[in-house]
């Protein structure tokens, strides 16, 4: 049979082993959880910056668009006032129809720059979906958690105190004998032996 104090600090020492085990786990799954937080951060920062060029991209299109526009506008605004001269036509008629070409630009224009802030409307819901999206991957992963020292310890302690209990003989209280004698004789622990036995 084993030594009770032998196996008491055998016990609480595979109970110290078990808490560095659990540290280093809780290392690893930070590392983990950092790498993991470090890597949706960059594909947020990536996706933001394809939709921030986008925008700009967008925003030119529309700039150039507004240009053209304002171009044929004038062309075909010139055209009339010389369609008009040529034809010796004057008044109110030729008014209306060079303010018509007026109006037919802004309205251009305006279509332009509703749909340029439709689209940098959707590009910033896209931006905080990225965001939210970056959000919930950190938070897929758990943090590493350190386990607890006192905890450890007290149960290291308790574990000992358990397999020094388990592996003490107890002394018998009454000893019977098979063949009918009955006396209070202690049993021996292993110190007690004889040399001879």
């Amino acid at each position: 049979m084993c030594e009770p104090t032998t196996m008491a600090i055998l016990t609480a020492a595979s109970k110290g082993i078990e808490f560095m085990e659990a540290q280093q786990q809780a290392r690893q799954q930070q590392i983990r959880y950092d790498q993991n937080r470090i890597s949706a951060a960059q594909a947020r920062d990536l996706k933001i910056q394809t939709l921030n060029q986008r925008a700009i991209q967008e925003s030119e299109a529309a700039a150039e668009g507004k240009f053209k526009q304002s171009i044929e506008a004038l062309e075909k605004r010139e055209r009339g006032v010389v369609a008009a001269g040529e034809a010796g036509v004057t008044g109110s008629s030729v008014d209306i129809l060079l303010a018509d070409y007026t109006a037919q630009k802004l309205r251009g224009e305006t279509t332009i720059n509703r749909n340029l802030e439709n689209i940098e409307r959707q590009i910033e819901l896209q931006k905080m979906g990225a965001s939210a999206e970056a959000e919930d991957r950190i938070n897929s992963m758990p943090q590493g958690t350190q386990p607890s020292l006192l905890a450890a310890a007290v149960g290291a302690g308790a574990s000992g105190y358990a397999a020094y209990l388990q592996y003490t003989v107890e002394p018998a209280e009454e000893y019977v004998s098979p063949f009918g004698s009955s006396s209070t004789t202690r049993a021996r622990t292993i110190d007690e032996t004889p040399d001879g036995l």
